[in-house]
């Protein structure tokens, strides 16, 4: 019942039992509710009690007076507002300013009209309600503030978390989360367009058994979701129930049986998807508020989703660049066919090691396990820049020669600097750039071009520097044959610490046997070394 409507109640606190009864039958024929009390404390208990709309308090009462209550319930937080009418048989300005000053808010003079009386009193519940009325408002106003500033919040954390992501299956979890977060809702899905079927498939669901969802996939115009699709609209839904023809009303699509928001993921253009809401626990209708935030939400995760894409596109283009331009220096100088393959598994297992060895972990995450395998093909790209006759010269090389082998590592960082300078400042290759800079720097300072030791060395060189080398050392060459894997062992054990990091190396041994397996899997064979020696161009 609003406020304005219901029944007041009146408390009369007045030792006069004649005139209490009198005063209680006029304002139940005024249609109040009416409690009576005959003395001080038992009034002020009584109104703290039941909290009643308007008071009528007698001054003269035994005990505690008049006064002295209306004072008590001005410092009870929950008294405070009742509006008192004051009783009073003193007709002296002095007395009158008293009972206000004490927090009345107005007051009659024995003997008095009851009629007037019961007039004031209706005043004052007016006065009341309105008051009622306005805190009511604001405490729904405040709620609606709050829990605008709490979607606001989530938004905002959301948003954040969005650029973070770096992959779809990410972004589909995060769009779950805020849209569960913001709208409670038990049942969300969200659909995308698998553009060679001209369908919508559902990548993620909550609320929708596993298999169900797997199997949901609507033509891109057809059905709900299809429509909002091809459309580019919002749709919000109420309830329906049979036989329900109501504009709006939804009568397929059985699993969504409540209000519905179902709206477009659009990143420019480029339309994505699509994200259906439904199950509100309270079944009412989405608000405004909801549905605006639920939008928001599809649009951030549409962009989100286009620059995902984007960035594996990119990501699978430049890899395979990479790899192409990795095979340049391979081709050209000694090392035999699947040296570059030997050397990214490699690469791989070390890495996947120490991503769990103490001091590497924040370092070694799964990002840098994948750009450092895709990177490690590059650390000898700068041979490129290297002649033929200091490349593959059979012999030993002359100091002259040797300072010149010895630049491929400032050709390789100059040629990759470049590139990042015309594409700007992409981690991998910033990596492949620290590699080839770097793999030939020891960790006690005697290495080259640069002479740097330890922990100045980037951690994807120091790395490399031991890959490299291993296989090397198990690899013939035009010049040398190869070692046995225990040879190798030995011989990177005893440079720890001088030339290799003894954290890689203890990480190395380790993992040593898988390097033995991969080495023989990948062993370079007559047919591998004849392809390269048919590929190897001249200069």
């Amino acid at each position: 019942m609003p406020i304005l409507d219901r029944q007041g109640h009146v408390l009369i606190v007045e030792d006069d039992r004649s005139l209490a009864m009198i005063l209680r039958a006029h304002m139940v024929n005024s249609g109040f509710r009416t409690t009576i009390s005959h003395n001080g404390e038992a009034g002020l208990e009584l109104a703290e009690q039941e909290l009643p709309d308007v008071i009528v308090l007698d001054i003269q009462l035994p005990g505690m007076d008049g006064l002295s209550v209306t004072r008590a319930l001005r410092e009870n937080a929950e008294t405070k507002d009742i509006p008192i009418i004051l009783i009073t048989a003193r007709s002296g300005r002095d007395d009158i300013v008293l009972g206000l000053d004490a927090g009345a808010q107005d007051y009659v003079i024995k003997p008095f009209d009851v009629v007037e009386l019961t007039a004031r009193v209706r005043s004052m519940l007016k006065l009341r309600n309105a008051q009622l009325e306005i805190e009511a408002l604001n405490d729904n106003l405040e709620a609606r503030i709050q829990q605008a500033s709490k979607r606001l919040e989530l938004l905002y954390s959301f948003v954040r978390d969005l650029n973070k992501a770096q992959d779809a299956e990410r972004i589909y979890d995060l769009m779950i989360d805020a849209v569960k977060s913001i709208s409670g809702c038990k049942r969300v899905s969200i659909m995308v367009l698998d553009r060679n079927s001209n369908k919508l498939s559902c990548k993620r669901a909550l609320g929708i058994a596993p298999e169900v969802a797997k199997q949901m996939c609507v033509q891109s115009d057809s059905g709900i979701a299809g429509k909002v699709f091809s459309t580019g609209t919002t749709m919000v839904a109420r309830a329906h129930g049979a036989g329900d023809n109501a504009p709006g009303a939804y009568q397929s699509d059985t699993f969504l049986s409540t209000p519905l928001v179902s709206t477009y993921m659009v990143s420019g253009s480029k339309r994505l998807g699509v994200l259906n809401v439904t199950d509100k626990p309270d079944g009412e209708p989405f608000s405004a508020d909801e549905i605006d935030c639920i939008c928001s939400i599809a649009d951030s995760a549409a962009i989100a989703l286009h620059n995902a894409e984007q960035r594996s596109n990119l990501s699978h283009s430049l890899n395979a660049l990479l790899s192409t331009v990795g095979r340049l220096s391979e081709y050209r100088d000694e090392e035999t066919g699947l040296h570059l393959e030997r050397v990214k598994e490699y690469t791989h297992i070390l890495a996947m090691r120490l991503g769990n060895c103490p001091g590497f972990s924040d370092v070694v995450t799964q990002r840098f396990i994948e750009d450092i395998y895709q990177a490690a093909p590059l650390h000898d790209i700068g041979k490129v820049g290297i002649s033929d006759d200091i490349l593959n010269k059979p012999g030993a090389l002359t100091d002259e020669e040797f300072q010149i082998m010895k630049t491929h590592t400032t050709i390789g960082h100059r040629t990759l600097q470049l590139a990042i300078e015309e594409a700007g400042p992409i981690p991998l290759l910033e990596l492949c750039a620290n590699i080839a800079y770097c793999h030939h720097e020891r960790y006690d300072g005697k290495g080259y071009p640069r002479g740097i030791a330890g922990d100045d060395i980037p951690l994807s060189a120091r790395i490399i520097a031991l890959v490299d080398a291993y296989d090397a050392i198990t690899s013939q060459r035009c010049y040398k044959k190869p070692l046995p894997h225990s040879e190798a062992v030995e011989i990177i054990k005893k440079d720890a610490g001088t030339h290799f990091d003894p954290r890689i190396v203890e990480a190395f041994l380790d993992v040593a046997d898988e390097f033995d397996r991969i080495r023989e899997t990948k062993a370079d064979t007559e047919e591998t070394v004849r392809q390269k020696a048919e590929f190897v161009p001249t200069m």
